[in-house]
């Protein structure tokens, strides 16, 4: 073993112990086992009576003055003298059992007179009178004494449904040697119902150091059992809104369980009736033993299939026995039956093995979270084993504070270290998750960011090339063509007017291609308006009257930019065609919209001789075809049917609106 784990073994071996012994010392310090001259009154006679003094009360005439050593009420007379009841304290009465108000009378002796002052303390619902030997004492309604007010007074009532503590001093004249009777008035029990403590009495500073310890102690449980109730709660929760996190539903069971086990020190009674209650709290024990022994092998890394049915055989076997022997009243202090022993050692025994487990894995890792663990599960086991001993083995021996709650809130604690070590390191996996995510996507962007320029590149290579393409067959078929004609007209030598007629259709060319370019916003009428003003003298001079038949249309989505060129050039083919080959006189223009608004249709038809076979398979057609796809547009050669000068051909366009 490295000096490391030596120096650790130690730690887990010697620190449990001295932190019991601290705890011990706590205990001592502030005990809560009763002092020799503080008595502790558990039995009290209901008597039967509505009055306000003790002495007009039937069965307690003899409460008047202080009792004789011969009159022994507590001790040797029956319930039945007097009529009255004999009832064990503390006690519960609910409205139905005692309609009006409730006198208890309580007998008790002191061997010497008192030499100084007395406290008195005890627990009641709802008000209270307290009389000692007939003389009041003290009381808690605000007047001087009960009236029907008081009693009626459900308003102010209502606030005492957790009982009301009183404090008494009482002066040494009043406790001379002998017996003494303490009598209690309760107000009548309303919806609230009646409660009364076992009452305490004995000197001032004996009950002052009683109660200090008590206090002390009372405070130390409820904190643990409050908090092991929140973190239970809240691991349970976790549990139920993410089923996957299974570890923390069993966590949050186990500290029910241990806020439980607390739950007697905090209530002023059974929440179950006899004897369900004690089955309850037998039964929440064995559970939080089985599930300290399973988180421990779960925590440290101890997954053998045999540890879980060690777990599950002692949880089944000891609710059964447990069970069985809270609900048979068996006693824990009873060792000539078997069923203490099998309670304490079995007990032990899982105690024991988790704190192995616990300690074997504090020795081989190097953190320190698991040797805090260990040291929490054997401070623990030590703390059980003190009590058990010293309570149920050896109580002649050592009075001892049940000091459980140590333990207990040790275990707590580690659970909720546990949890909030959870939650951090979910923040951080959250922080480094968001982190590796802005990364990655900065990452992301900046190669998206690369893709883009280099698309955005070839994209401008791309319409650079399209555009020259475009560029070249506008040169091509329009105003290429035609100053190549002019060239070979000059060339030939032919008269200046026609040459000049030859560049002025040059120039009409270009002024036509300017305004198709200038139309952006898919306006058709003004498309074919301007070639109407550009080609018009042309027509006319080839002896082609036009028929204008142009229907009001919506504007065009697919003759915006350059689509209105494209449209105007396969009108220029279509009238070149006409008038170099159908040997024509007429041309009509007509559009159209269809019936369902999906598009437009453009129709030119002339009445000329008809498009021949070798025309259809000429560049031009081909041209106008190609021109039509770039726009979406669909174009259709066929024969009109209202031609009356021969048969004609109709070049007809569609174009689409969405």
């Amino acid at each position: 073993m490295s000096a490391t784990g030596a120096r650790r073994l130690v730690l887990l071996l010697a620190l449990p112990v001295a932190l019991l012994w601290v705890v011990h010392l706590l205990s001592q310090q502030y005990g809560t086992s009763l002092p020799p001259q503080v008595v502790r009154l558990t039995e009290a006679h209901l008597l039967a009576g509505s009055a306000l003094d003790p002495a007009q009360v039937p069965g307690a005439s003899q409460a008047s003055a202080p009792l004789t050593d011969d009159v022994r009420p507590s001790a040797a007379s029956s319930p039945q003298v007097f009529g009255r009841t004999l009832r064990p304290l503390p006690l519960q009465i609910h409205e139905s059992e005692a309609p009006g108000p409730l006198w208890f009378a309580m007998d008790f002796r002191l061997a010497q007179a008192a030499e100084q002052p007395y406290w008195l303390v005890i627990q009641h619902r709802p008000a209270a009178s307290i009389y000692l030997d007939g003389q009041l004492l003290a009381h808690s309604s605000m007047g001087q004494g009960f009236s029907a007010e008081d009693e009626d007074d459900m308003a102010q009532r209502g606030l005492l449904l957790a009982g009301r503590r009183m404090q008494v001093s009482i002066p040494p004249a009043l406790l001379g040697a002998g017996v003494h009777r303490l009598s209690v008035r309760l107000a009548r029990p309303g919806f609230e119902g009646a409660g009364l403590s076992a009452p305490l009495l004995g000197p001032a500073p004996q009950m002052r150091s009683l109660q200090e310890g008590r206090r002390f102690w009372q405070v130390v449980r409820v904190t643990t059992a409050l908090i092991g109730l929140a973190i239970g709660l809240f691991m349970v929760l976790v549990w139920l809104a993410l089923r996957q996190e299974w570890l923390f539903g069993v966590t949050g069971l186990f500290c029910l369980c241990l806020a439980l086990l607390l739950s007697p020190y905090l209530l002023n009674g059974a929440l179950l009736p006899a004897p369900w209650w004690r089955v309850t709290l037998d039964v929440a024990d064995v559970v939080a033993k089985a599930l300290l022994l399973f988180l421990v092998a779960r925590f440290t890394g101890h997954d053998e299939r045999w540890l879980l049915v060690v777990v599950i055989a002692y949880l089944v076997a000891g609710t059964l026995i447990d069970g069985t022997a809270a609900l048979m009243g068996w006693s824990w202090t009873d060792f000539r039956t078997p069923w203490p022993w099998w309670a304490l050692g079995s007990r032990l025994l899982v105690l024991l093995g988790a704190a192995l487990l616990a300690a074997r894995a504090a020795l081989v890792s190097r953190q320190g979270a698991p040797l805090v663990g260990a040291l929490a599960v054997a401070l623990s086991g030590w703390v059980w084993l003190y009590v058990s001993y010293f309570s149920l083995v050896a109580s002649q021996q050592l009075n001892v504070v049940d000091i459980n709650v140590i333990g207990h809130a040790v275990l707590i604690a580690m659970a909720g270290v546990a949890l909030q070590r959870r939650f951090v390191r979910s923040l951080r996996d959250q922080a480094e998750a968001r982190t590796v995510l802005e990364r990655a996507l900065d990452d992301r962007t900046r190669e998206l960011e690369a893709r883009w320029l280099e698309l955005q590149d070839s994209e401008r290579q791309r319409t650079a090339a399209q555009e020259r393409e475009r560029l070249l067959q506008e040169m091509h078929d329009g105003l290429g063509s035609q100053l190549v004609t002019a060239r070979l007209s000059a060339e030939r030598g032919v008269p200046s007017e026609a040459l000049v007629e030859v560049l002025d259709e040059c120039i009409r060319e270009m002024r036509l291609t300017v305004d198709a370019l200038a139309v952006t916003d898919g306006d058709l009428t003004l498309l074919l308006a301007n070639l109407r003003h550009r080609m018009g003298p042309r027509l006319g001079a080839a002896g082609l009257a036009l028929d204008w038949q142009l229907a009001d249309v919506p504007l065009v989505p697919v003759l915006r930019g350059t689509g209105g060129r494209e449209l105007i050039r396969i009108v220029q083919e279509c009238l070149s065609n006409v008038i170099h080959h159908a040997r024509a006189t007429r041309v009509r223009f007509a559009t159209q919209v269809d019936a369902d608004g999906a598009g437009v249709a453009l129709t030119i038809a002339d009445d000329g001789c008809g498009l021949p076979d070798q025309l259809r398979q000429g560049n031009g057609l081909r041209g106008m075809r190609r021109r039509a796809e770039r726009i979406s547009a669909r174009i259709e050669w066929r024969v009109p049917t209202d031609s009356p000068g021969g048969p004609g051909t109709e070049l007809m366009v569609w174009m689409p609106l969405r």
